[in-house]
Order: structure tokens, then C-alpha cells, then sequence
């Protein structure tokens, strides 16, 4: 599964700790150790040592020591590993505690933070250190086990175990009886070669509960993929819990790079989901629907609410407004499938429009085209009345769409 191991080293003896337990990856066959120099003359003893023990394992062995190219350690490690068609980075740390804030300048956490391959973080083994995959604990949020996963849950291991856990969190919809059984619906899918499959279902915070459950089963291993569901619609390289459970982890962790799949449908809303609307408005001017004149928007990637538009009938006209995604959901499409979904649905009725003048372009793939502020309907105009004629200055220019036909192009979005 893991044939090429890349090993970034700082040439200490913790970022060695991955080549120490090369053996017990599953089907780990070859080592690429990388150095990124900072030193004129730097003491590579220890690597070629370690690398002479692992080609009298067997191992196909390489190193790389990159000269300094003025670019930043990280991005030289992440550029080396995809050039090296590396499987899996392990990175040897000294202990989890490094780890815990990954935004910092810490080189292991910058690493693990924008990696888009699998990354396993091994902490300095002490004496009688568990084999590395034998007791293993695999947190899910219930979605399907991603391919990766499952292979790592059936590979052959004589004796070892695996605890498949989710976690309820207080005030959220489900009960752990809910949990339990679509819980045992996924652990039933597993075949498993010589491995315990069980479950459990606990209540608390995700992140604090599953770093317990690791301590309490005495897990060697934690395995959990880079971004949940939760986290999946957004922009963060990697996922919340995921990032908590780094930091507060005795033992190693594999964090997967694994697809989520999501449905994304742009729609409009129902009354009852005006709420979840003015929930996201509320960093944009903190606009409230009105069921009365409103029609309101959305794009949902699965049950999350990513991004809304709003069309609202004035009495000489409807105005496009509220078009809006927050930071954490942007650089996906969500705004486009909003807009597509609003104007589909109101093609027959002309639309204005105040676009902020950096969003003209987006506006006019639409069909809008700018035009003076006297060609606003008056209740329309009024809107912006505080600029007294002056909508350049306030970087408003007023658009209108002429009413006719409109098919959205075939767009996606999300992962």
C-alpha cells in the first residue's frame, strides 16, 4: 500500500524515528531520505547508517540532499516527495507536542498541513513500542470508509485489532444507538485478514474523545483522514478534528489523503430554511429574509448551507442581492451554482442589480449589463440614495437583465 516511503531529516535522531519502523508499513519496499541543506558541511553520519541498515533489510534506499534554491524548506520537501512518486511522507518527530499548533513555522506541521499525499507522524518510539499497525483506531463520521482506508483496516496482520469509533457531539442530531448501528454497517462491509474489527460509539468532543479512546485501548496507531465531511465543503487544507487530534495524539498518526464525495445542489430555499440564510448574512450586512417578498437561494454541499443569493420584488421591480459565500467556502464554484439556480428560476422577470465593480464580469455571464443609476426602477434606486448620484465613488455600479430565456452551464463544485 505504502510501497515509496519519503522520509524527510533534519539529521536528527527523531527524524530518523520513520526509517526505524520502515518495516512494519505495510507494503513498504523502498526509502527516500531528504536532507534540505542549511549548512555548509552537514553531518550526514547517522543517515548513511541508518540507510545501510535498511538495504541489509532489503530495502531499496536513496538520498537526496537538496541544495539551498532560496525556496522556502517546505515547499522543497513537498516538491521532492511528488517528484519522487512518493506513497505515503513519514515524518519523525520528537514527540506530538510540536505538532499542535499547525499554523505555525513548525517545518513537520507546514508539512503535514499542505501535503496532498498520505503522511504518517511517528513520535520517537520508547522501549517496547506496540507494532506500529497492530492496534489500530479508525475514527469515522459515518460517511463510507474511503478506499484507502479500508485498505489499511484489511491488511494482513495476524492478531492486531481495530477499533472503528464515532463520536456524538452534544446538542448535534443522532444517538449513539443511530451511531451504533450504521456504525456496524460499515465495520460488516470490512473483510479483514487476521484483524479484530470492533466498534464504539462515545459522546463528547471529537478531537478530546478520540485522543481518550487512543490512551484507553492503547492504540498504536490513529488513523483518520485528512478532511471529514464537516470540514469537506470548505477551503481548509485539512480538517479540523483532524488537526486537534495531531496535536493532542500520544500515539503515531496516519493522516489519509482520501477524496470526500459530497452532493452539491443549488436550490431554492424553503421558508422554513430562511434561517440558515441570515445564519450565513450574518457577516454580510446581517440581511434578514423576508418570506413575503423574498426568494432566496442556495447552494447545499450534503446538509451545508455554502452559499445564497436573493432575489427580492420591490413594488416596480426585483432586485438580485445578498449574493454571498463566506471565506472559508470560497475558491469552489458555490457562488456560480447560486447564480445559476437564481436566475434560472426568475429568467422571466427583468432583474437589477447594485454589483460591487470588481464582480461586473461574474454579472455579465449572467446576462446583466451595466447601466446608469436613472435606469434603476425608483424604490430600486433608493437603495443606494445615500450615494446622491454618486455610485462610482462607492464602487457600486447598477446592472439590469433583461427578462429571457437562461440555462445554466453544467458546472461542479466542491471535492
Amino acid at each position: 500500500m505504502f510501497r515509496k516511503v519519503f522520509i524527510p531529516t533534519d539529521l536528527s535522531g527523531a527524524s530518523m524515528s520513520p526509517a526505524e519502523r520502515l518495516g512494519e508499513i505495510p507494503g513498504a519496499r523502498e526509502a527516500v531520505f531528504f536532507h534540505a541543506r542549511t549548512s555548509a558541511l552537514p553531518d550526514t553520519g547517522l543517515l548513511h547508517r541508518m540507510s545501510d541498515a535498511l538495504q541489509r533489510q532489503g530495502f531499496l534506499v536513496s538520498i537526496v540532499i537538496a541544495e539551498d534554491d532560496g525556496t522556502p524548506i517546505v515547499e522543497r520537501i513537498l516538491r521532492a516527495a511528488a517528484d519522487a512518486g512518493a506513497d505515503l511522507i513519514a515524518l519523525g518527530v520528537r514527540d506530538q507536542g510540536p505538532l499542535k499548533n499547525l499554523l505555525s513555522e513548525n517545518v513537520a506541521a507546514a508539512v503535514l498541513r499542505d501535503a496532498r499525499k498520505h503522511v504518517l507522524i511517528v513520535p520517537q518510539p520508547g522501549r517496547n513500542a506496540s507494532p506500529l499497525f497492530g492496534r489500530l483506531l479508525a475514527p469515522t463520521d459515518l460517511a463510507v470508509l474511503a478506499p484507502d482506508v479500508r485498505s489499511v483496516l484489511e491488511e494482513p496482520a495476524e492478531g492486531g485489532t481495530a477499533v472503528l469509533l464515532h463520536v456524538v457531539e452534544p446538542g448535534r442530531p443522532g444517538t449513539e444507538q443511530e451511531a451504533g448501528d450504521r456504525l456496524a454497517h460499515l465495520a460488516g462491509g470490512l473483510s479483514p485478514a487476521g484483524r479484530t474489527i470492533r466498534t464504539m460509539v462515545r459522546t463528547g468532543i471529537p478531537a478530546r474523545t478520540i485522543c481518550a479512546v487512543a490512551d484507553e485501548i492503547g492504540a498504536s496507531l490513529v488513523v483518520i483522514p485528512r478532511v471529514g465531511k464537516r470540514d469537506a465543503p470548505g477551503n481548509a487544507p485539512l480538517g479540523s478534528v483532524t488537526s486537534a487530534v495531531v496535536g493532542c495524539a500520544n500515539p503515531p498518526v496516519l493522516v489519509l489523503a482520501v477524496p470526500v464525495r459530497l452532493k452539491v445542489e443549488g436550490r431554492e430555499l424553503r421558508r422554513d430554511e430562511f434561517a440558515l440564510a441570515e445564519e450565513l448574512w450574518i457577516d454580510y450586512h446581517q440581511l434578514k429574509g423576508d418570506p413575503g417578498v423574498d426568494r432566496i437561494f442556495g447552494v447545499f454541499a450534503d446538509d451545508t448551507l455554502v452559499s445564497i443569493a436573493r432575489c427580492r420584488r420591490h413594488p416596480d421591480g426585483y432586485e438580485v442581492d445578498g449574493v454571498f459565500t463566506p471565506v472559508r467556502f470560497r475558491g469552489k464554484g458555490y457562488a456560480r451554482l447560486a447564480m445559476d439556480a437564481l436566475v434560472e428560476a426568475c429568467q422571466h422577470d427583468t432583474l437589477y442589480m447594485h454589483s460591487v465593480r470588481n464582480l461586473v464580469d461574474f454579472y455579465a455571464a449572467y446576462g446583466f449589463v451595466s447601466i446608469p443609476e436613472s435606469g434603476l426602477p425608483p424604490t430600486i434606486q433608493a437603495r443606494f440614495a445615500f450615494a446622491l448620484g454618486e455610485m462610482e465613488g462607492a464602487n457600486v455600479q447598477p446592472m439590469r437583465r433583461v427578462q429571457g430565456p437562461f440555462r445554466p452551464a453544467r458546472r461542479s463544485a466542491g471535492r
